[in-house]
């Protein structure tokens, strides 16, 4: 048995292991007509997101996404114990151009890479989907980062404003 398995190779031998022999692997539908298969009528679809609850604590500074996250530690025996993982939080104070002002922020570590990616607090706060999805989805309060922007998108109006 291992002699004439081994002869053939992979292919042949899903084929030959799944397949009963009166049935080949060329397509069937080559027969029909284009003209005779029935047309399939595409109707817009609406994809909802669902839309994870924040926590308040995550609303009080810029935490770039992350949470508080949950599982088990499991150790050699495989007993599972229930833990938690806390966002690397780092209190700061961070420097809004538009504004001209220090503001204390609390930070996750990955929140002040994303800013310096970005160019800075302003561009961080006016482009973060982060920032952004608390205002457009209308989830809970405004954060300190919600806020923060406003005051620089009010601000930038005003600028423009006074150009003109």
């Amino acid at each position: 048995m291992l002699q004439r398995l081994s002869s053939f190779t992979t292919c042949q031998r899903a084929a030959a292991t799944f397949l009963p022999s009166s049935l080949s692997l060329r397509p069937i539908l080559s027969a029909q007509s284009p003209q005779s298969l029935p047309t399939i009528q595409s109707q817009p679809t609406t994809t909802t997101t669902q839309i994870r609850p924040r926590s308040s604590r995550s609303t009080r500074g810029l935490f770039d996404g992350r949470d508080v996250r949950f599982g088990n530690n499991v150790p050699f025996s495989l007993k599972k114990t229930r833990r938690k993982w806390s966002p690397n939080v780092q209190h700061k104070v961070l420097y809004s151009e538009v504004l001209d002002e220090l503001i204390k922020f609390k930070v996750t570590t990955g929140a002040l890479r994303s800013i310096d990616k970005m160019g800075g607090l302003d561009n961080y706060l006016l482009n973060s989907k982060h920032v952004k999805e608390l205002k457009t989805k209308g989830v809970g309060k405004e954060g300190q980062g919600q806020q923060v922007r406003n005051r620089i998108v009010q601000k930038l109006k005003h600028q423009e404003r006074l150009k003109r």
